[in-house]
């Protein structure tokens, strides 16, 4: 009848990541002849997946081909759109446009003609699918929205009514915007710790996180001179300078080119993240392994600063990650360690805390 998305399901009892190739059939008769993998059989309302022990992601599997998530209603019109948009989108950052991707979810709850709590949650679902397609080099988008949907799926179950899963969602989209904010902050008054006390600091492209962190430490009293590249094409660094100027910070902007000759009179090079990878590798605006690699000849500590949200799930999945050529990819012997909200994390930690982000994202 259907055939759907691939499906990836990691079995922590196993440490092993299943691709699934969801396909939907119907068959002539009810009777069913098992061969040596099964004991016994039983028809199920789907509904009722969640009451069984099953294979990792059985229910999830299901739901790609339980509905047909190519056509869609023509009340999500908006924000399908909306998601167009965010594909579009040459301009903000990971960050941001993570933050965007959950306020399309919203606008889907708030919007969607939805008959039922399952409609609704179809309509997410189809949403959220197309999202995850956007800017796959930004793992945030995938990582918040596979939160929001995670949650309203264990809440679907308890709905009274469709208003009640609708007022629901939103509620949650509005929690997960306010705990992203929050992870920024946090992550970058957790950034100030390594920043020296008096020197100078480098740091290219534009990052909330970077920006926040520089601030607070000129206003704590450190005594920094700060060297921004102009970050070709989009030149974002030139906004990021004007910004720190207008907060009190000592700034430098500089070509691209000339960031890896002034690498070396440094005393640490901060970065933002658009993504980091499993395996502990950066992806960031183009320029930034080239300036690592200066970072490390010169024995200069090379940090990112980012929330865990950009810790790609994806990637660890095993799902292909494009990078455009506007980003490349820092190894990860090249990064001294990455500060989140939850402090400073070893490369080595990524796959931990990838894995912990799991239990929390519909996949």
């Amino acid at each position: 009848m259907r055939a759907g998305e691939v499906v990836r399901a990691f079995d922590e009892q196993t440490d092993t990541v299943w691709i699934v190739d969801p396909f939907l059939f119907n068959v002539q008769g009810r009777k069913i002849r098992l061969d040596w993998e099964h004991t016994e059989y039983k028809w199920v309302d789907p509904n009722e997946l969640i009451s069984y022990a099953t294979v990792p992601k059985l229910k999830e599997t299901f739901e790609r081909v339980r509905w047909d998530l190519q056509a869609s209603s023509a009340s999500l019109s908006k924000v399908l759109s909306d998601v167009s948009a965010v594909t579009q989108d040459r301009i903000h950052g990971a960050g941001f446009l993570g933050r965007r991707a959950v306020e399309v979810m919203k606008d889907t709850a708030q919007s969607s003609t939805a008959f039922s709590v399952d409609e609704l949650f179809h309509d997410l679902l189809l949403v959220s699918l197309r999202l995850w397609k956007t800017q796959p080099g930004m793992a945030t988008i995938r990582n918040l929205t596979g939160r929001m949907l995670h949650k309203a799926d264990q809440s679907r179950p308890q709905a009274r009514s469709l208003e009640e899963f609708r007022t629901q969602i939103i509620r949650l989209a509005e929690d997960i915007l306010a705990n992203a904010k929050a992870a920024v902050e946090d992550a970058s008054r957790n950034a100030v710790a390594i920043i020296p006390e008096k020197g100078q600091v480098l740091t290219h492209s534009y990052s909330a996180t970077v920006k926040r962190a520089l601030e607070l430490a000129v206003k704590s009293g450190r005594r920094l001179r700060v060297w921004v590249t102009e970050s070709s094409p989009g030149f974002e660094g030139k906004q990021l300078a004007k910004d720190l100027i207008n907060d009190s910070v000592p700034v430098r902007l500089i070509a691209d080119s000339a960031a890896v000759s002034v690498v070396p009179d440094m005393d640490a090079v901060l970065v933002g993240a658009d993504s980091v990878l499993s395996d502990g590798s950066l992806v960031h605006k183009v320029g930034t392994k080239q300036i690592a690699d200066a970072a490390n000849s010169a024995n200069v500590p090379f940090y990112v600063a980012c929330e865990a949200m950009k810790f790609s799930t994806s990637h660890f999945l095993g799902e292909p990650i494009e990078v455009s050529e506007i980003f490349d990819v820092t190894s990860q012997s090249q990064v001294s360690n990455f500060i989140t909200e939850n402090g400073v994390i070893e490369t080595s930690e990524v796959g931990k805390i990838i894995k912990d982000l799991l239990r929390e994202v519909y996949t």
